[in-house]
């Protein structure tokens, strides 16, 4: 069998990535089987394998698909907001996608394991990058916070997650969710300018 260039192999592993994604918002993490990957990526097993060994490792891979970096994260703290607050499509998938997806696996990360261990330097990584860039927005009076950075971050991306989750839970529909994030991230901190 002829070797693949590199761009078509990025493009099969970005594609196996895709579909995990799109079959966890839909299955949860324990419904989705390789075989439904492979089905939505429109590929063999054999071919998925090439790019992971199993399935948690296509999982773990999942949890760091989008992850924030430092230099994406806007500098403004109106900016900061329109992104937390966003409904939009991210990353090419409609925002129910993402929202679904992200909960399933936060909630299956909770547990001793693979995803667990994958997750947590995640999340210790966007507390880091959010915790510093609203203390330098406090710093240069941009912001006064109602805790410290640290508290701040952690208690927005709490109450991010909880009114996914709830909105979800009561059928609401998250278009109408934009308003009450935003008013909700106001309880939190203060803008100044």
């Amino acid at each position: 069998m002829p070797k693949r260039d590199d761009a078509h192999m990025l493009a099969q592993r970005e594609r196996i990535l895709r579909s995990v994604i799109e079959c966890i918002a839909q299955k949860g993490v324990d419904r989705t089987s390789i075989s439904d990957i492979c089905r939505r990526a429109g590929m063999s097993t054999g071919a998925l394998y090439v790019h992971f060994a199993n399935k948690d490792e296509i999982i773990a891979e999942a949890l760091r698909y989008g992850s924030p970096l430092e230099d994406a994260f806007p500098a403004r703290w109106l900016d900061i907001v329109a992104l937390l607050s966003s409904v939009e499509n991210q990353m090419g998938f409609d925002i129910l996608t993402v929202v679904r997806s992200r909960l399933h696996l936060h909630a299956e990360s909770v547990h001793p394991g693979t995803l667990h261990d994958t997750l947590r330097p995640i999340l210790q990584n966007t507390m880091e990058i959010f915790t510093a860039r609203l203390q330098q927005l406090s710093d240069r009076n941009e912001i006064r916070l109602r805790m410290t950075a640290e508290q701040t971050a952690r208690s927005i991306l709490a109450f991010l997650d909880g009114m996914f989750w709830i909105t979800l839970a009561t059928d609401q529909p998250l278009d109408a969710l934009r308003p009450q994030l935003k008013e909700g991230i106001d309880c939190f901190v203060e803008p100044l300018s």
